[in-house]
């Protein structure tokens, strides 16, 4: 009986433990904190479910993977959040973050290159200074602001992303970068300075909704604009070009289930079936986030195998035995 007492405790706190897995060594840690600094160059840091502080700098190639953060598809493991900014400095070029929630920023220093974001919800918006470039932002929930800072960001990716964030005309946002497939929540407004969804120069937005009634791409200038939809009737965007816009939709005649200008994981992102933006896409897919080259995978989890189901008994039988049954399924992409 003891040891099998000793068996499930063991569980229980195996399940908070964080690995490390550098080729084929693992190593388990207690904290965040802990993983980063003993991590080598390419190590891959996974994340169970549960929360994380977060007070150092990721100064090395690293690629960090949790659960999820959608509520609905982590129920059996519980999400993995980050507690902190998630701030990239020196050697972090060509890591990635895939299935977790950031509380705060993701922020980064100089000459921080191709960088991926995926599958993850970041709530304080990104802050960037991007003198390096290729950075991707795939499947994510980007709340917050988005302060690019020094340089405007090069040969940036976002695809398929609901971006519920702002940026102000005294950012100095994008350029020469691709945007598909997204969905941009936040209202655009001038007042004593413009606040708009994205500002981006000699860039590209391809099959894209847009939810602002005003002043929507007011900080966009000089890019093509094709097969995108918008609520606004003229999207302000300054010498710019393109075609097969649809303009003037209603928002209650877009998606399933949406109101408002905020994000909410009880929405439906869906196209209603009568709405123009079905098929409508430049490669013939749906505009928004179902359509492209990345739909948006219901339930947001990484590309690892996922938890679906576990249940741990609460002591041992009779013979000592400690009755486990987990679900585990392989994940398509």
């Amino acid at each position: 009986m003891v040891a099998g007492l000793s068996l499930f405790c063991f569980a229980s706190h195996a399940q908070n433990l964080i690995t490390v897995q550098n080729g084929n060594t693992p190593a388990f840690y207690s904290s965040l904190d802990s993983a980063i600094l003993h991590s080598q160059n390419g190590d891959t840091i996974y994340l169970p479910g549960g929360t994380f502080p977060l007070n150092v700098s990721i100064n090395k190639r690293l690629h960090i993977i949790g659960v999820g953060h959608n509520p609905d598809s982590t129920l059996a493991t519980g999400k993995t959040q980050i507690n902190g900014n998630l701030s990239l400095i020196n050697e972090a070029s060509n890591g990635s973050c895939i299935g977790v929630i950031i509380s705060a920023q993701i922020i980064s220093g100089a000459n921080i290159s191709n960088y991926l974001v995926k599958r993850c919800h970041v709530s304080g918006g990104l802050s960037i200074e991007f003198t390096g470039i290729n950075w991707s932002f795939i499947e994510n929930i980007i709340q917050g602001g988005i302060w690019n800072t020094n340089n405007p960001a090069s040969n940036c990716f976002f695809f398929n992303n609901i971006i519920n964030a702002f940026t102000s005309y005294a950012g100095n946002g994008f350029t020469s970068s691709v945007f598909k497939n997204n969905i941009f929540l936040y209202p655009g407004y001038c007042n004593y300075g413009c606040v708009a969804p994205i500002k981006a120069d000699a860039s590209i937005f391809e099959n894209n909704i847009f939810i602002s009634l005003s002043y929507t791409l007011s900080l966009v200038t000089n890019s093509a604009l094709n097969n995108n939809l918008f609520v606004e009737h003229n999207p302000g965007c300054s010498e710019c070009w393109g075609s097969n816009n649809i303009e003037t939709q209603p928002q209650s005649s877009i998606f399933v289930n949406q109101t408002g200008n905020s994000f909410s994981y009880d929405h439906d992102y869906h196209l209603q079936a009568t709405c123009p933006g079905k098929n409508a896409g430049k490669d013939g897919t749906d505009i928004g986030i179902y359509g492209g080259a990345f739909p948006w995978k219901e339930g947001s989890v990484p590309p690892n195998p996922h938890i679906q189901f576990q249940d741990v008994s609460a002591g041992t039988d009779q013979n000592g035995n400690l009755n486990v049954n987990i679900k585990v399924s392989a994940q398509d992409r």
